[in-house]
């Protein structure tokens, strides 16, 4: 075997080229693996062609320290191939082994193993892509079997280890799903992910409604609750070519990059049934009307006891008087958090301790009290008649009053630091002194307001002073802790209101895991349509993440996605290899034996190791290879 360049018709391409003799023996060659534009020089292609023969007769590695990282690379990726190629070969097949065969004069003293493979996170992850009818829902929108088996490796690599699209095909070739799809995994390259990227961007709309009807059925999920809030992912460049990307207030600070908005609506179990890709700089309140829609899309056709007097939970941010009123209109219910700022009108109220009770079933976690009012606002037709809850907790507000002095320790230091460049003289214009002093105010918003500064000139000189309002800090200190929500849900009370408010807590763990775990950010795509892409496939492992989870969640084990992943990562697939005193050498290609805490996650979601394929390959001397499937 060698390998030799050869100029296509599509550029060039490397090929791993087998000499033989034919019946009436002739010399001949033929192509035993196409590996694509690879660009090696002459040095290097020697260099892979002595290892990987020492590779196929089972000898050490001789030439290893004289490779390159990328020439390694290639001789495992050739040896895989080869491996996979032969599994799938129907030349030369001899019965299938029993489970009792006896290989005798194994040297004990040889046996190895090699082709480790990582199989337990990917393994629970395709069966929760083929449970979700995924592959038949592909099919039926036209994808062929290669773009299928693409779109599911985009999709568990998303949930099992977020690489780009460029280290997919050597992800790929490193896990288990060469072995649990089939070589098209294996033979894939980026190009073709970046293709089923756009083909499962441009289905996105049928693709969600699939799911969310899906997983309704299989959970018998009766939709009440719908829970709504904003996320965002920003880039790591101009991203010139995508007209969404603006500059926006980043949830993480990273104000200096672009980015784009991401709109969610979950379900009171935490399943995503809606999502939408906005604009950087987009406006939390103007998102609702288009997230309503999108939902209304997804959800019709459902029976209509799901949909009756769904209840839209949000924070204030989004919830402005006309999208209150929208909600009202298409028939649902909101609950809404109030702004921090607006429970200063309540400040009698919140002092009145004797009018709260605090809330049940929380025994073991710090204690809440809550008090229901009621509420209107406008005149007529137009009034909003509403029920308000104001809840004080001790533990929010100690949080509150930590961020507060950590913010005043910041503010206090940007104010002392700018006091002494213009006591020094280092900063005379009165004009740059106010605007250097009001970015400080605005890098510090909650506690500037609580400040009395003057800048007063004598003599040319300036002199920069400050006093703290007592008063209002007193205020506010008082309502630390303290905050209000609102809803028009009738036949609640404020204990009942506060517990279905708390369920926005599956929103946060949903977009928690999203920017964690699954990659959502930051975001290296420069096309609008591969950023889309990227936050639909980040999605569709979301929904994959849920699944597992929820169905484990049913029986007891409520163990995050990370745990869960850290206990299967060391369920793998291997070769072992057995050398003979006679020469022959079996490599037997199978999943190890589960331990208990793994066969514990695989039974609870119905999951059977023993049906895993399994390969015996026979080397004999000349090292002819056979295949036992």
């Amino acid at each position: 075997m060698f390998l030799r360049n050869k100029t296509t018709s599509h550029g060039h391409a490397l090929q791993l080229v087998e000499s033989y003799r034919n019946e009436k023996n002739e010399p001949r060659q033929r192509v035993l693996l196409s590996l694509g534009d690879v660009p090696l020089c002459d040095e290097d292609r020697s260099c892979a062609k002595m290892i990987l023969a020492q590779r196929l007769e089972g000898h050490a590695d001789l030439f290893i320290g004289e490779a390159s990282p990328e020439v390694l690379a290639l001789v495992d990726r050739i040896a895989t191939e080869l491996t996979v190629q032969k599994q799938r070969s129907r030349k030369a097949v001899v019965p299938a082994t029993p489970a009792d065969d006896i290989a005798a004069d194994v040297l004990v003293g040889q046996v190895t193993h090699e082709r480790a493979s990582e199989l337990g996170p990917e393994l629970v992850a395709l069966r929760a892509w083929e449970a979700l009818g995924m592959p038949a829902l592909l099919t039926d929108i036209g994808l062929n079997p290669a773009q299928r088996t693409c779109a599911a490796v985009s999709v568990i690599n998303r949930l099992c280890d977020p690489v780009s699209e460029h280290r997919l095909p050597e992800w790929s070739q490193g896990t288990a799903l060469v072995d649990l799809l089939g070589d098209v995994a294996l033979q894939a390259e980026e190009d073709s992910y970046y293709r089923a990227s756009d083909l499962l961007r441009r289905h996105h709309g049928r693709i969600e409604k699939h799911l969310c009807e899906t997983q309704k059925r299989l959970f018998s999920l009766k939709r009440t609750i719908l829970l709504y809030d904003l996320t965002n992912t920003h880039f790591e460049g101009l991203c010139a070519a995508n007209p969404k990307a603006k500059r926006g207030k980043n949830k993480q600070g990273r104000d200096d990059c672009l980015q784009v908005v991401v709109g969610m609506v979950f379900d009171e179990f935490g399943f995503p049934l809606a999502h939408n890709i906005f604009n950087g700089n987009q406006h939390d309140g103007r998102s609702l009307p288009a997230m309503l829609r999108k939902l209304q899309a997804n959800l019709d056709g459902q029976e209509p006891d799901i949909l009756e007097r769904p209840l839209v939970i949000m924070d204030g941010g989004i919830a402005s008087r006309e999208n209150l009123a929208l909600i009202r209109s298409l028939g649902y219910d909101y609950l809404v958090n109030a702004s921090r700022q607006g429970r200063t009108k309540y400040a009698e109220a919140f002092a009145q301790d004797d009018q709260f009770c605090e809330v049940s079933d929380r025994s073991d976690r710090p204690p809440v009290s809550v008090r229901l009012i009621d509420w209107s606002e406008g005149e007529g037709a137009q009034a909003l008649n509403d029920h308000l809850v104001l809840c004080k907790s001790p533990a929010r507000g100690l949080k509150e009053s930590a961020m507060l002095s950590t913010a005043e320790t910041r503010f206090l230091a940007d104010l002392g630091k700018l006091k002494a460049r213009v006591e020094s003289g280092k900063l005379r214009d009165e004009a740059k002194i106010q605007q250097a002093l009001g970015k400080i105010k605005a890098k510090n918003p909650r506690i500037q307001r609580y400040y009395d500064i003057k800048l007063i000139s004598y003599d040319k000189n300036s002199l920069l002073m400050w006093t703290c309002l007592d008063e209002e800090r007193k205020s506010a200190e008082a309502l630390t802790g303290c905050y209000v929500l609102r809803t028009n849900k009738d036949r609640l009370d404020a204990d009942g209101i506060w517990h279905l408010y708390m369920t926005l807590l599956h929103a946060e763990s949903g977009f928690k895991a999203l920017k964690s775990d699954l990659g959502l950010r930051p975001n290296f795509h420069q096309k609008e349509n591969r950023v889309d892409g990227h936050v639909f496939i980040t999605i569709l492992a979301y929904h994959l993440q849920r699944f597992i989870c929820h169905k484990l969640e049913q029986q007891g084990d409520h163990r995050s996605w990370e745990s869960l992943r850290r206990v299967l990562r060391t369920h793998c697939y291997a070769t072992i290899v057995l050398p003979t005193r006679g020469g022959d050498t079996y490599r037997i290609r199978k999943a190890g034996t589960a331990e208990a805490s793994q066969k514990a996650i695989y039974q609870a979601l119905g999951i059977d190791t023993s049906e895993l394929p399994k390969h015996r390959f026979t080397m004999s001397p000349p090292y002819e290879r056979h295949a036992t499937l």
